[in-house]
């Protein structure tokens, strides 16, 4: 809990302006992505003005301080470079996320700080216009390193996938692989015209490391450390700095972001052909859960639960709650293949995604 503490107290920081620190700055990098599976240190050129000794911490995104680097002497004008393998604090290497690198110089019982977060980070991108490959890839440009959302659904309908999920992109030309399916691979959202694609971030914050090569799953090594998540006071953080605005989503935990894990199982006077195809007829009740893993993030605000068949709203449940199950009357369903859509939405943006095919004969 105080970590996560820190880390709302970072964020409201930074919206403040920044403290005078010209004392000790972070250079440019050659590029901010770093493999680190490939068994090189990642550098971290720091120049100071005047004589002291530099240590640079590393910050998850969440504010957990996950590694101390060792602390070099300095000479006025000298620039430092700090070498990072990627692995925390006991020896692991990091997942792929992005990370913050801090400075601290102390000279004379005097300390100065350098936090990129300060004066960076969080400013709302959008209009973001992609361009679609033969399969349904899309590409696009970025002027800054980000963390990104793409999501494809139907106009007026229910959100069908989620290719990128808030995750950290670089600058430059950026390719997001997508077969042009939904989630269950159920249909072709390509081949549908009333398919819309959403694209949108927030800049993260100057110097930031974006690793690569690790494992993906952030969560899960967060939790390993015993690090616990808290939602800010969102009143408390004014969204704007300077004339930018800022994304609600730069002060969220990284967890309350995550899909929420649905399940969705069918009952009633219907045959199963796998787990995503059923035949049925009549009454058929429905019945949504959602993983354990995902119960703690969404409970953390509000969210329903809306039925669509063939991509067309049927029902919802305002006031969700899990289990729940929901009667859909198969007689009124023409013979053929339909398609049911669970969205399970949360106020914070997060959605979970279930699609399973029915059959009428």
């Amino acid at each position: 809990m105080k970590k996560t503490l820190l880390r709302i107290a970072i964020a409201l920081a930074g919206i403040l302006p920044m403290a005078a620190a010209a004392n000790v700055v972070i250079g440019d990098y050659k590029t901010p992505t770093f493999n680190v599976a490939q068994g090189k240190p990642f550098l971290i050129p720091v120049t100071v003005n005047v004589a002291g000794t530099v240590s640079v911490a590393i910050f998850s995104p969440d504010g957990d301080e996950v590694r101390v680097l060792a602390a070099q002497k300095a000479t006025k004008g000298k620039t430092l470079n700090f070498a990072w393998d990627g692995k925390d604090a006991e020896g692991k290497t990091v997942p792929n996320e992005a990370w913050l690198p801090k400075v601290t110089l102390k000279t004379q019982g005097r300390e100065s700080v350098f936090d990129p977060s300060r004066k960076s980070g969080g400013e709302v991108i959008d209009a973001i216009e992609p361009d679609f490959g033969n399969r349904g890839d899309l590409s696009f440009t970025l002027e800054a390193p980000s963390r990104l959302l793409v999501r494809a659904g139907l106009k007026s309908g229910p959100l069908m996938q989620t290719m990128v999920n808030w995750a950290p992109r670089t600058s430059g030309k950026n390719r997001v692989a997508w077969n042009g399916f939904d989630h269950d691979n159920q249909i072709k959202l390509l081949d549908d015209p009333r398919l819309g694609v959403l694209v949108t971030g927030y800049r993260l914050p100057d110097h930031t490391i974006i690793t690569e090569g690790g494992s993906d799953n952030y969560l899960a090594w967060r939790r390993s450390k015993g690090w616990e998540s808290a939602m800010p006071d969102m009143s408390k953080i004014p969204l704007v700095r300077g004339e930018e605005r800022l994304s609600r989503h730069y002060f969220l935990p990284r967890s309350i972001e995550a899909e929420p894990r649905v399940k969705v199982t069918l009952s009633g006077d219907l045959k199963a052909l796998s787990d995503n195809r059923y035949v049925v007829t009549g009454k058929t009740v429905v019945k949504v859960d959602m993983d354990k893993s995902s119960e703690w993030a969404m409970a953390q605000s509000q969210y329903e639960i809306g039925f669509f068949i063939n991509g067309d709203f049927v029902a919802e449940e305002e006031q969700g709650y899990v289990p729940l199950s929901w009667q859909l009357d198969t007689d009124y369903l023409d013979q053929g293949e339909h398609l049911l859509t669970v969205n399970v939405s949360g106020f914070n943006g997060a959605v979970g995604i279930r699609s399973i095919k029915l059959i009428k004969e």
